[in-house]
């Protein structure tokens, strides 16, 4: 959790950083195109390797996330 946690420090201190200087070189629609970009990225990444977990019992959502042998 904690790896996580200071990565999204540091990616968060980098949009904040970026944000401005990307603007003012790219203009708008490119900067938030480049953003919208990551989001898509973000989402196909959470439906390939996030499993569903409501209506499952424990057990259930350990075999779903062991490697299969």
């Amino acid at each position: 959790m904690a790896l996580c946690m200071a990565a999204h420090w540091v990616i968060n201190f980098l949009v904040g950083l970026l944000f401005l200087p990307m603007l003012e070189h790219l203009g708008p629609q490119i900067v938030y195109a480049v953003f919208a970009g990551f989001c898509l990225f973000a989402v196909a990444f959470v439906k390939k390797n996030v499993v569903e977990t409501k209506g499952k019992t424990l057990q259930e959502i350990e075999f779903a996330l062991l490697p299969s042998h």
